[in-house]
């Protein structure tokens, strides 16, 4: 069993105590689950980072501790981590264009550096940073006035379709395929054209990819595909007439994971919000992952020891 924990998930776990009711429960059986090696919860890379910049030294040690047992660090040494979502896109793309297997979504790391006080003030100050940004450009970006028309558009079974990275994505294959220079305008594309050129992708490689982006092959990557249908929901909630949803920058940390959780997990727990936004996009449409909020501990504690009774041996 796979478990994905966003930042508020392994916190809340990492610092209940002993008399913490169902919270101490769920962490005591996903515990025992992974001594069993029934249950694995890899690392997710926002994670590693949210981590780090965890003012206080004595919860960033509660989350390492935590975190690295349930990542299955049973020698001291490498755990497992979730890929960072870019980097499972440049995999995915590379592989659909030589028809290859898809790539596996985990890989082993090692988690280092989470005593070091002076670098968690650095680490927070560039994260404080880089979501002041974010917030300044949305501020500075004005709605599209979309005078009835839909704000987000979609295919006949309901999925909604990312207009933009696609033609990123189809612009770069295209300037590949002709030898021209890349263009970072198509900035959503550019990574993963980088990428592609320095894997040696071929010219047939990069026609069958141009036929793949055509024909919505591309938009079916799994996390492509979850990363749009969020994104989208976020889109049409922002524009709600009368309560619109304001950006949040804790999303630029959020959306790359639960894009990859609901892609490679059995189960994610998270943050209310992000759990409502997940029953929004009505994710059970199309993954088997199960969405709960942490604080929902008694609901997730009941799938999770039903999950792992159907594994066997496990009370």
């Amino acid at each position: 069993m796979i478990v994905c924990l966003d930042q508020c998930a392994i916190s809340e776990l990492a610092k209940c105590q002993a008399d913490g009711g169902l919270l101490h429960q769920l962490k005591n059986s996903l515990l025992e689950a992974a001594r069993q090696l029934k249950l694995i919860c890899p690392v997710a890379k926002e994670t590693l980072v949210e981590t780090a910049g965890v003012s206080s030294a004595v919860q960033r040690r509660l989350i390492y501790d935590l975190h690295t047992e349930l990542a299955d660090a049973r020698l001291g040494g490498a755990i497992w981590s979730f890929k960072d979502m870019w980097k499972i896109i440049n995999e995915e793309t590379l592989a659909l264009a030589r028809s290859a297997r898809p790539p596996s979504a985990f890989e082993l790391i090692r988690w280092k550096a989470i005593a070091d006080d002076e670098l968690a003030a650095a680490t927070w100050s560039n994260v404080v940073e880089r979501k002041q940004v974010m917030l300044e450009r949305v501020r500075a970006h004005r709605l599209v006035q979309t005078e009835g028309k839909p704000v987000v558009e979609f295919t006949k079974k309901g999925a909604a379709l990312d207009l933009q990275h696609v033609s990123h994505i189809f612009r770069q294959a295209e300037r590949l395929l002709k030898g021209e220079p890349l263009d970072q305008s198509d900035h959503m594309g550019y990574g993963v054209a980088q990428y592609l050129q320095e894997r040696g992708i071929t010219r047939p490689e990069l026609e069958k990819l141009i036929q793949d982006i055509l024909h919505h092959r591309w938009e079916a990557i799994p996390v492509v595909f979850n990363r749009t249908q969020i994104v989208a929901r976020l889109e049409i909630d922002s524009h709600r007439e009368n309560t619109p949803r304001k950006y949040d920058a804790n999303n630029e940390f959020d959306i790359p994971r639960i894009a990859v959780g609901l892609s490679a997990a059995d189960l994610v727990i998270t943050d209310a919000a992000m759990a409502q936004l997940c029953k929004s996009t009505k994710t059970e449409r199309w993954t088997a992952t199960k969405v709960f909020a942490v604080r929902d501990a008694k609901k997730i504690l009941a799938f999770v020891r039903a999950l792992l009774a159907e594994q066997g041996d496990y009370a």
